[in-house]
């Protein structure tokens, strides 16, 4: 008997979540105790599942799987650019996952996904299309190859939808049963591929999803138990007469974050299915090679027409209207704010649209096509080029180039027009109220949009967005409305005073080899001790600051700053930037407090120490209290100066000095003492460990596990996972002498 073919797919993707006008992500309170949600999600699932664990019954690890390369998965655009940004190394395990597909089937196990997760059937025509070719670009520079499918948001789609993606040569799609119709089938069989074929005579394949397996992984916990989930499986095949084909899609975050450890419930299940005789992993462009879809399946436009999706069982109304579908909340709460937030962002669009064109005209030639312009501009969204560079290559009609002010002008444009597909993000109308912060940050990227045109128009955008959005009410009346949330997102300075605080800041607590020249889109291109010039490398605007210390009561600090440029002026106490500044300036601030010590210096705390030590053992009386203090806390800056800031040192005698200073603190430190070394040693660990990413070495090896010895020894807690993760292909372990690999294994916590 023929095996079963299981593909399971993981849509993972989180909406982008950056400040517009800088870049970046804020801290957000509600993701604690991670700076933000997309950190959050990172450590819980995306991380997990490019090195999820098999373990022994011993608790062992047997194998670690990357599951990205056994499973069918599409990630969000904008939040691969938030994980290549902040953690390259998930992005080379994605890579390596895409070639390991390819390997083992022939076909890559990625699908791409449109771009910013807008529901397709309510964008226009122009939107679609935008969103389809920046989503393939984005996918071909990651990749290197064309996608075969795309993952439509909230599997949402109508005729118009498909008629784009087939005229992309995008071959399938992935719907959940009930958004087609087929014979006298109640919900779609999931056995098999369909032919979905539009009026236009375009046409592509669609698998519809196993409903009854989706829901279970989703919300009956069937990732707890991989024995009892794999019976499940052999029970619904059966049922189903073995078919060929098997498929179930989720939400990616159910593995490992809605679900905790659901990676590893994942891991086991594909450990099972590939050991088994009834069935085998597969992906979807691998099985339509071999199985083409022959019949053709009609699709359900919904209650009013207008297109279906997975999420909402009256079509698309979730994201336009008041249809019923809501997420938390009162019961007695309403979504008739929808309505009017999704017609405000309409209406800007319409305007806007028609301002780009007009300026394009005047910049480029009348004969200038805007819409190929905002196309072409894929090569920006994909991460090929930048700005500049793509706004330099641009020719006039007349053959001749941009001045430096019409490249600012076009690059302004088409910075507004990114923003104006991102205020459409689907998260924005998917839950309960429009004070929550999805639709909060859409409202940002529309009114960010209509401040940016307004420069080259005379038509007011922003006041026009606050009337529409005045009827958008939230349903707790001292959030008040739309319109508020608008006036709310506004920033209270420029993105070039809060960039120039940032650098001052950095500049006078960071040490030398942490100055930086990037704040979010902004970049700084000169410095001095009174003034900067910064460029927002976006909109390619260049302005001129100055700026010079303030004291404040009580030792406080800020600057006071003059854009030279537009002469803006502003009073900033440190202590009011940001919550995001005030982080990395308490890094700073922290990492020159132990840089410093020399290594003469170091010998004496450590000798003290011991001394100190003694008064311990004989149990003495802590008479002087000041000693005390000030001992220890110079052993923790002398223990963090040997873990980062020594280079030059012996590693015997770093490993003698730390052991004895660590004593010191296990035993007479504080809780949030102990916790600050911990995580100071798993720090040092992860440095050490990002060149065995690239090259099993012997001596860093061993360097890894002393560290790994010393604060075990000590009783320190230390994140090894980096370091498992760095290894786990066991077969890069060839060059290291027998005896190594095998304590290797043992301290990692590896089956030997």
């Amino acid at each position: 008997m023929a095996k079963t073919s299981i593909i399971i797919h993981g849509h993972f993707y989180q909406p982008p979540r950056e400040n517009p006008y800088t870049g970046i992500v804020p801290i957000q309170e509600s993701a604690k105790p991670y700076d933000n949600w997309n950190e959050s999600i990172y450590m819980t699932c995306y991380k997990p599942n490019a090195a999820s664990r098999y373990l022994s019954s011993d608790g062992r690890i047997k194998s670690i799987y990357n599951n990205y390369s056994k499973i069918s998965s599409n990630f969000g655009p904008t939040l691969l650019d938030y994980i290549s940004n902040n953690h390259p190394d998930l992005i080379l395990r994605i890579k390596k996952a895409d070639a390991l597909s390819i390997e083992q089937t022939g076909h890559s196990s990625f699908l791409a996904q449109g771009f910013n997760h807008t529901i397709m059937p309510l964008d226009s025509l122009e939107t679609k299309k935008v969103q389809v070719i920046w989503a393939i670009e984005h996918y071909k520079n990651l990749f290197g190859h064309n996608p075969e499918g795309m993952w439509l948001a909230e599997c949402a789609i109508n005729e118009e939808t498909v008629d784009v993606l087939a005229e992309n040569n995008i071959k399938f799609v992935v719907l959940a049963p009930w958004q087609g119709k087929y014979k006298d089938y109640t919900t779609m069989p999931s056995d098999r591929p369909f032919l979905i074929k539009t009026q236009k005579g375009n046409s592509i394949s669609a698998f519809f999803y196993n409903g009854e397996f989706a829901s279970g992984v989703s919300f009956g916990h069937m990732l707890r138990d991989a024995d009892s989930m794999y019976k499940h499986l052999e029970e619904v095949t059966k049922s189903m007469g073995n078919p060929k084909l098997l498929t179930w899609a989720t939400d990616g975050e159910i593995y490992g974050h809605h679900e905790p450890f659901g990676d590893m419930g994942l891991a086991a299940l594909i450990r099972k299915i590939e050991e088994s005789s009834d069935f085998e992993i597969d992906n979807f462009g691998s099985y339509l090679e071999k199985n083409p879809a022959t019949e053709v399946a009609i699709l359900n436009l919904g209650d009013d027409g207008k297109g279906s999706s997975w999420s909402c069982c009256h079509g698309v109304g979730r994201w336009e209207r008041d249809c019923g579908c809501h997420t938390g909340g009162d019961d007695k709460w309403n979504q008739k704010w929808r309505t009017p937030l999704r017609e405000a962002f309409r209406n800007l669009e319409k305007a806007s649209r028609s301002i780009i064109s007009k300026n394009v005209k005047e910049v480029l030639g009348s004969k200038a096509d805007y819409i190929k312009l905002t196309e072409d501009y894929k090569v920006v969204m994909a991460n090929e080029t930048d700005v500049n560079t793509f706004v330099s290559s641009l020719k006039k009609t007349d053959g001749s180039d941009l001045n430096n002010e019409e490249k600012i002008k076009i690059a302004t444009l088409l910075e507004a027009f990114k923003n104006l597909m991102f205020m459409y993000t689907s998260c924005g109308w998917f839950f309960n109220d429009i004070s929550g912060i999805e639709p909060k940050q859409n409202i940002c990227y529309a009114t960010y949009a209509a401040k940016m045109l307004e420069r080259y128009t005379d038509k007011k955008l922003y006041d026009k967005l606050v009337k529409d959005l005045h009827l958008a009410k939230s349903n707790i009346k001292t959030e008040g409305n739309g319109a508020d949330f608008a006036k709310e997102s506004l920033p209270t300075q420029s993105c070039f005073i809060e960039a120039a605080s940032f650098f001052a800041i950095n500049r006078r607590f960071a040490l030398e080899s942490k100055f930086v020249n990037t704040f979010g889109f902004l970049r700084l291109d000169k410095y001095s001790e009174k003034q900067m010039t910064i460029t927002h490398t976006r909109t390619l605007e260049t302005h001129n600051l100055k700026y010079k210390t303030i004291t404040y009561e009580r030792g406080q600090m800020g600057f006071e700053i003059v854009d030279s440029t537009t002469k803006e002026k502003a009073k900033l106490n440190i202590l009011d930037t940001s919550s995001w500044i005030l982080k990395k300036s308490t890094l700073w601030i922290e990492e020159k407090l132990s840089e410093g010590l020399s290594e003469d210096l170091l010998d004496l705390v450590a000798n003290n120490i011991r001394h100190y030590l003694m008064i311990l053992a004989v149990k003495k009386s802590l008479f002087r209290e000041t000693i005390f203090t000030e001992n220890i806390g110079l052993c923790i800056k002398a223990i963090k100066s040997l873990l980062l800031n020594q280079p030059d040192m012996e590693f015997d005698k770093k490993e003698a000095l730390l052991i004895q200073l660590t004593q010191f603190v296990k035993i007479a430190g504080r809780e949030v003492d102990i916790r600050d070394i911990s995580d100071v040693f798993t720090h040092k660990l992860r440095r050490i460990c990002r060149s065995l990413y690239l090259k099993i070495e012997e001596d860093v090896v061993v360097r890894a596990l002393k560290i790994v010895n010393i604060a075990r020894s000590q009783g320190f807690a230390i994140d090894i996972t980096n370091f498992q993760n760095a290894i786990y292909d066991q077969s890069r372990l060839k060059d290291l002498p027998q005896s190594l690999q095998e304590k290797l294994l043992l301290e990692l916590n590896f089956s030997l």
